[in-house]
């Protein structure tokens, strides 16, 4: 198996050791989306079998959400021949899933509580301003 070598600014290498939640926050254009799309692409390589969901406030399609950034990290990657891209979600190796969520119908104590009760993997959580009670 070959080691996955993905290059990380200075700012995010805290991020990278080990801890249940990890958060930044910060203008537009400050990477964020970059490093943890690539960190999620990074996990379910490694951890088969992951189930993630990214889920954005102002998601009302697909257009609008983060798969089109983690496809195009796995393609700079790589690891296209692991990971089978879907019109709505994309199948991970180990018969792992990452689906595409956008808040509207969500409060926020149902989305802490997928979180916290570990339904899944891993969350990704795009908050604009400020989550809806």
């Amino acid at each position: 198996m070959s080691i996955l070598r993905i290059q990380t600014a200075k700012v995010f290498e805290p991020l990278l050791a080990s801890a249940r939640y990890k958060g930044a926050f910060g203008g537009r254009g400050s990477g964020k989306s970059h490093f943890f799309g690539e960190l999620l692409v990074e996990t379910c390589q490694a951890e088969r079998g992951t189930l993630a969901v990214c889920i954005r406030e102002a998601q009302r399609t697909l257009a609008q959400s983060s798969k089109r950034l983690i496809e195009s990290k796995i393609s700079s990657l790589g690891l296209g021949h692991g990971f089978k891209l879907f019109s709505d979600k994309i199948a991970t190796p180990g018969d792992g899933l990452i689906i595409f969520r956008g808040m509207q119908g969500y409060t926020f104590k149902a989305v802490i509580t997928v979180i916290v009760t570990g339904a899944v993997g891993a969350v990704w959580l795009g908050v604009k301003v400020m989550l809806g009670k």
